[in-house]
């Protein structure tokens, strides 16, 4: 019987120039710049990250991709590659003015296409035109229901009442001006316990004394 393989062994990891030509492939492959643990990761640690950052620096020392610091840490790239076009298409369509202009007609159809999805939202949080009847009929007889509401109070008032709601609100505002002065005699009285009794603890010592924080 063949014996079982151990559940801790580890997959065959390239070093050397293996490592280097397999971190170089991957660097052109993507061709946008990596650390070296993304490049560790992203290549599911077919190689250490002592043997790529080795094979890094010689690809960096043989030219073959290029570096760059960003404090402590390096940056990796391949070497910037002449992208070809396809047989099909003319190469004069696609300089600098004319990728431009295609940059600025992208910019302004994003913008259009914006204030068409603004207007498109608009319109659509509006009723549908079948639904607008009933709504106008709901509020109608809503507003029929205030009125006759607000009737009922004004037949239903006895002029006898304006001297007592007078009197209310005068005795409303006396008592509020009475709060008023109030406190600010207890926060006088408070401003002269606390420098005086001096308690640890103020909240604790208004507490046992039994006030009421209003």
């Amino acid at each position: 019987m063949a014996p079982k393989k151990k559940s801790n062994d580890r997959a065959i990891q390239a070093k050397g120039s293996e490592a280097e030509q397999l971190i170089e492939d991957y660097l052109v492959s993507q061709y946008k710049p990596f650390s070296v643990n993304d490049i560790v990761q992203n290549l599911h640690n077919k190689v250490t990250k002592t043997t790529a950052t080795k094979a890094l620096e010689n690809l960096v020392n043989e030219k073959r991709i290029v570096s760059k610091t960003f404090g402590k840490i390096i940056i990796y790239s391949c070497n910037e590659q002449d992208t070809a076009l396809p047989s099909n298409i003319d190469p004069s369509q696609f300089d600098f003015e004319t990728v431009l202009q295609l940059r600025n007609d992208l910019i302004e159809l994003e913008r259009d296409k914006s204030m068409a999805k603004d207007a498109l939202d608009s319109v659509t949080k509006e009723p549908e035109n079948e639904d607008l009847l009933t709504i106008i009929e709901n509020e109608e007889n809503e507003l029929k229901k205030i009125e006759s509401k607000l009737q009922s109070l004004q037949d239903d008032w006895d002029p006898a009442n304006d001297e007592i709601v007078k009197r209310i609100m005068s005795e409303d505002t006396l008592l509020q001006k009475e709060i008023t002065k109030r406190s600010k005699i207890c926060k006088n009285l408070i401003a002269t316990i606390k420098d005086s009794v001096c308690p640890k603890n103020m909240n604790e010592f208004l507490e046992e004394i039994g006030f009421e924080d209003i």
